[in-house]
């Protein structure tokens, strides 16, 4: 296949975001975590990208290395990424990038049709991440890639069509109104976003721990909660991290109830 070829509007992204983590790490962590996720996507980005407090710059991957850019200043952000199209310099087909300070995250997202086997590759990243950072908040979802999943990430919403017809733009209503609640969370100073203890809502994979768990879901602690309502999946994964599956069919029933007992930021 041509390297462009597979990319469409309308390919699912696998995203992994952690907002809150126990590991002290800096930008040169971050970037050996990155290179060990280079190293199982089986080729190398085409972009490394730094945030100073002035401006950003994207450099050839080559480039970047060489000239050991990530030493040269204390930066807020860096990111590596894989571009969709040889011509249009802002379409990623795999985006990962981390910020430590102002909008704290650190995050993944995988085209579907960029790596020989998504769900296989989603799990290594998943467990290279978790190894790195040792999450104490973090959400895994899909969605079609022009409804945005790094938006979503950050709490706004994508301005893409789905097709050439412009038949389809951005994600749906419902998605974008629970974006933009959990944007003022995300935004605030990270001792002020309390992802500690509350989640932003329910989605497929969330990434837990001990402050959460012990929230209380009624007269029960969560951790109890999930228990005794058979409620997806829930298995420790570092001596910080405890992974929550939830299936598909299964969120709107959890996070009703957890949106009743406080414990979510987006509250519809």
């Amino acid at each position: 296949m041509e390297r462009y070829g597979q990319y469409a509007e309308t390919n699912t992204v696998h995203s992994l975001v952690i907002y809150e983590w126990a590991s002290q790490i800096d930008m040169k962590d971050a970037r050996h975590t990155f290179d060990r996720i280079s190293g199982i996507v089986g080729h190398p980005p085409d972009l490394a990208t730094v945030v100073d407090e002035n401006e950003g710059k994207d450099y050839p991957y080559a480039s970047f290395m060489k000239r050991n850019i990530i030493q040269k200043k204390e930066w807020l952000s860096f990111g590596y990424l894989w571009k969709r199209s040889d011509q249009i310099l802002s379409d990623f087909s795999i985006d990962i990038g981390c910020a430590i300070r102002n909008f704290r995250c650190a995050e993944v997202h995988i085209d579907e049709t960029s790596v020989e086997d998504i769900s296989s590759i989603f799990e290594k990243v998943l467990s290279i991440i978790a190894d790195g950072i040792n999450p104490i908040y973090g959400i895994g979802y899909k969605m079609p890639y022009y409804w945005g999943p790094r938006e979503f990430a950050h709490g706004t919403a994508s301005s893409r069509y789905s097709v050439s017809d412009k038949s389809l733009f951005g994600a749906p209503d419902r998605l974008k109104q629970q974006s933009f609640q959990f944007s003022r969370t995300f935004h605030s100073r990270n001792e002020e976003r309390h992802l500690d203890i509350d989640l932003r809502d329910v989605f497929e994979i969330n990434l837990i721990s001990e402050g959460h768990l012990n929230r209380r879901v009624g007269r029960k602690s969560l951790r109890d909660w999930i228990k005794a309502n058979e409620l997806g999946v829930l298995e420790q994964m570092t001596p910080v991290t405890w992974r929550w599956n939830v299936p598909v069919a299964e969120i709107c029933k959890a996070r009703k109830d957890l949106i009743d007992a406080g414990i979510t930021v987006v509250k519809e």
